[in-house]
């Protein structure tokens, strides 16, 4: 305690960093993270479960290139597979819009008709109403291609988002979390102000008694 109080500027200016640290983890926000499939449906109804396999490869085909459509208009994240989630590669902020990909890494399979969509965000509202405006660019997208097309109305291929209601989920850090951090960096701080103020005694004295040696030697 005495040599604390001794190189107590030492000491002060450790717990000013881990303050400090500790100012920056507080203020580290949430990321809300949500997901939803956009199902293509042939034309009159059904659903990707009771897809015909005739249909399915139209389906599958027509479902890349609005992907690549809505992709080219806008800047989503490029994921490294499909299986890979935004927050999970580190996204804390965007979305990603995937033709899911069931093979591995020699061959490609796409045996759905369907995009997954993810998004990530500050909050449950931001990524809600991101969702809901990469949705309604898919739509519009398939719609205009269709109509572009000359495609009949009555033969359009269908659009539907599942689940029509998704929930989101908080990937980013809990309050308990963060006040577990705070504490854990309190704790670390107190023990590096006592260990630099130890080292920093250390060395002076050190230094003190070679000045007194070559002074007694210069004598």
């Amino acid at each position: 305690m005495q040599i604390i109080l001794r190189r107590w500027y030492v000491a002060v200016a450790c717990l000013a960093a881990v303050i400090w640290a500790c100012i920056v983890l507080g203020q580290t926000g949430r990321t809300y993270w949500v997901q939803a499939q956009i199902v293509f449906v042939e034309p009159g109804g059904g659903s990707v479960s009771n897809v015909n396999d005739g249909v399915a490869p139209s389906l599958i085909n027509f479902a890349g290139i609005v992907q690549r459509k809505v992709s080219g208009e806008g800047e989503p994240v490029e994921l490294p597979s499909s299986n890979a989630t935004l927050y999970g590669s580190g996204i804390r902020r965007g979305y990603s819009i995937t033709l899911p990909n069931t093979g591995n890494q020699w061959a490609t399979s796409f045996s759905k008709p369907m995009l997954a969509i993810q998004v990530t965000g500050d909050s449950p509202e931001d990524v809600n109403q991101t969702l809901a405006d990469v949705v309604g660019q898919v739509k519009q997208a398939a719609f205009d291609l269709q109509a572009d097309a000359g495609a009949r109305p009555n033969s359009f291929i269908g659009v539907d988002a599942s689940p029509a209601a998704p929930d989101v989920v908080d990937v980013g850090s809990t309050p308990l979390g963060r006040g577990k951090g705070l504490a854990v960096m309190a704790g670390i701080g107190i023990i590096l102000s006592g260990c630099a103020a130890y080292g920093v005694e250390k060395i002076a004295v050190g230094w003190l008694r070679r000045r007194s040696g070559d002074r007694r030697s210069q004598a």
